[in-house]
């Protein structure tokens, strides 16, 4: 691998902290971001004459060798004759579905767990909402080591049983991620394992990323990537949106591509929607949600997400916004991007056609518009009955 990995800075303080030993936060308690060394160039062409995947990107992965994988590939972005005309504006679906369990948390699984392995991880315990969980056990599964996965009881029972069948240990919580969060700080504490929460573990941010650079590509040219105009993606904690406006960052820097960088449109249910409220009230910081998330849209429900300041922060400096979409819509979403352009999306993804229906009726989007499709809807059947 020819990583270009520098430090870790925290995205509170700034300071910055080593890469090459394992770490989960800042001193401050803020989330550590990777940085690479982006002083020298790298050719875009040779980055184009490797395969098609996120391992094509290695110059802005973390990894030092080969990586613990699933066979990963480049996912579909597909464009929406239907939706585009029913629009009127272009609309283009970037569809994860096909990943290894059905998920684009294979994403930040595939490189969180492969550098925590590099690092000299043996064991691993994780909250989740549910489908990082089944992700993380599938890589942790293929890696040889352990890992325990606290969930809430309400979680989807697909993910349940992708963690029991992969031969992870799963321990339910009543309650929300939250709960399940703290439980397995509890077992850390126990164990001695290590922690891999959603911002406490430095680099699926940096998996999430590789989204975003196969969207830059494709729509580029024979010299450079180019960037969509809007993006609308589901936001539980938020790492898709921190990894786009990451992402975008760079490749500017590395000159593979030009400015102005999309647009972040962020999606949550209005079940459990901490992010939208902050943003509306034009808060710095996200408060808890109160009330118990019981949305179809297990991955949206967070009520207390770490790093929603952050998300806040990038999604203005965009120019997007944060929207709500009630159950009814996601629902009606689903059949709808299923009987329109045959794409039977989560229903965290098809929240996404909500929002930007509802701004394309405002002259609100900025084109091309590239919504994320995140998950397989299959995954989600009980919930959907």
């Amino acid at each position: 691998m020819s990583s270009r990995l520098s430090h870790l800075e925290c995205a509170r303080c700034g300071k910055s902290s080593d890469a090459f030993v394992l770490q989960n936060r800042c001193d401050c308690g803020g989330t550590l971001i990777p940085r690479y060394n982006l002083g020298t160039s790298v050719s875009l062409d040779e980055v184009r004459s490797r395969p098609p995947g996120p391992w094509r990107y290695e110059e802005l992965l973390p990894l030092q060798r080969a990586p613990v994988s699933l066979g990963e590939s480049e996912t579909p972005l597909l464009f929406c004759e239907r939706l585009s005309e029913r629009l009127g504006v272009a609309i283009w679906i970037k569809d994860d579905a096909p990943l290894p369990g059905s998920t684009f948390k294979a994403r930040g699984a595939c490189v969180g767990l492969s550098r925590a392995v590099e690092l000299g991880v043996k064991r691993v315990v994780m909250p989740s909402a549910g489908n990082a969980g089944g992700a993380w056990s599938l890589y942790a599964a293929r890696a040889g080591i352990e890992i325990t996965v606290t969930m809430s009881s309400e979680a989807p029972d697909f993910n349940k049983a992708e963690v029991s069948f992969a031969g992870g240990e799963l321990v339910l919580v009543d309650g929300t991620i939250a709960d399940a969060g703290a439980r397995a700080k509890q077992l850390v504490r126990q164990t001695g394992a290590w922690l891999a929460t959603t911002f406490s573990e430095p680099y699926r941010v940096d998996g999430k990323k590789t989204a975003w650079l196969e969207v830059f590509d494709r729509f580029g040219d024979g010299s450079s990537m180019t960037m969509p105009g809007t993006v609308v993606l589901p936001v539980g904690g938020g790492v898709a949106a921190i990894a786009l406006a990451k992402a975008a960052r760079e490749v500017v820097e590395l000159g593979w591509a030009e400015g102005p960088a999309p647009a972040i449109v962020g999606v949550q249910s209005a079940d459990c929607a901490p992010i939208v409220r902050a943003f509306d009230a034009g808060a710095d910081e996200v408060a808890p949600w109160a009330a118990q998330p019981t949305s179809s849209a297990a991955g949206l429900r967070v009520p207390a997400p770490s790093e929603g300041w952050l998300v806040l922060k990038e999604v203005r400096a965009s120019g997007g916004s944060m929207q709500g979409a009630s159950e009814e819509e996601i629902r009606s979403a689903i059949g709808d991007l299923a009987s329109t352009e045959g794409i039977f999306a989560c229903p965290e993804g098809a929240a996404t056609l909500v929002a930007a229906e509802r701004l394309a009726h405002e002259g609100a989007l900025r084109e091309p518009v590239v919504l994320y499709n995140t998950g397989a809807g299959a995954k989600y059947l009980e919930l959907l009955r």
